[in-house]
């Protein structure tokens, strides 16, 4: 990720309709399924400049941090997180902390082997441990937006959920989300292509008006009332809960490489 990555989320990560609409779903979720009681420590993988961290302090959980980017730390810092660790995930003290979960919001697919990443979250994690991950969906909506933020693909749900049981983990709820504006947004896409609008996207994040942006927040967050009751069939998201197993085979644990050699959040 570029630098201009981290200062962008780090001022807009606790209003930008995205990310706040983001965390109070996915955080509802993790409530409903993992039930975890306060206290529980989770690894925030690719944790960038905290937002997400910092709203599960809120709720109670002892959170570690992890990224490899200074920069990005240094925001996570001013956020009040304090553990935090500048590394990659083979090679975090793992011996030192008893984690109940590890989460990896929108960072799988900024991994360039996705496959030895997720060996690696598998072998910081006890049995019986959760895995949290999200990840944007669907290849064919690739755009501008991919590259500014440095993706390598995007996936499907039946993807995603494969290389995550392949890792040694098995799937307990597993859905598209960001539905609710899944028609107005591919629309949007597919209008830049055509007039060429996508090609002068260069921000990390679109900016809009604060009532749009209002507006938008209200309708991603609202998606918390029917998840996890129901499972979306299409979404501009895909959202994984999974438990390490207990036994059975798991995929032999590797080095992986990535081109930006950071695990980071993004949009």
């Amino acid at each position: 990720m570029e630098e201009i990555v981290y200062h962008t989320n780090f001022k807009y990560e606790n209003s930008y309709w995205w990310f706040t609409a983001r965390s109070i779903v996915v955080r509802h979720i993790i409530k409903k399924i993992c039930k975890m009681k306060p206290g529980a420590s989770i690894i925030d993988i690719g944790c960038g400049t905290g937002g997400f961290a910092s709203d599960l302090m809120q709720d109670g959980f002892n959170v570690i941090g992890l990224d490899t980017s200074e920069t990005a730390l240094k925001y996570a810092k001013k956020r009040g997180i304090n553990e935090l660790h500048q590394t990659t995930l083979d090679k975090f003290p793992k011996n030192r902390f008893k984690l109940d979960a590890a989460c990896a919001l929108d960072v799988i697919e900024h991994i360039k082997d996705d496959k030895a990443f997720l060996a690696d979250v598998a072998s910081v994690l006890d049995a019986g441990s959760w895995f949290i991950a999200t990840v944007p969906a669907y290849q064919w909506l690739w755009s501008k937006h991919d590259e500014v933020h440095m993706h390598f693909r995007r996936y499907t749900k039946n993807e995603i959920s494969s290389l995550i049981e392949n890792a040694g983990f098995k799937i307990k709820y597993a859905t598209y989300f960001n539905s609710f504006l899944f028609l107005p947004a591919v629309l949007k896409r597919f209008k830049d292509k055509l007039t060429g609008a996508e090609k002068k996207q260069t921000e990390p994040v679109e900016e809009v008006s604060e009532s749009t942006n209002k507006a938008l927040h209200k309708i991603f967050a609202s998606e918390k009332n029917v998840l996890p009751n129901i499972k979306f069939p299409f979404g501009l998201s895909i959202l994984v809960i999974a438990k390490k197993k207990t036994n059975g085979k798991h995929v032999k644990k590797q080095s992986y490489k990535h081109d930006q050699k950071k695990y980071t959040e993004s949009i």
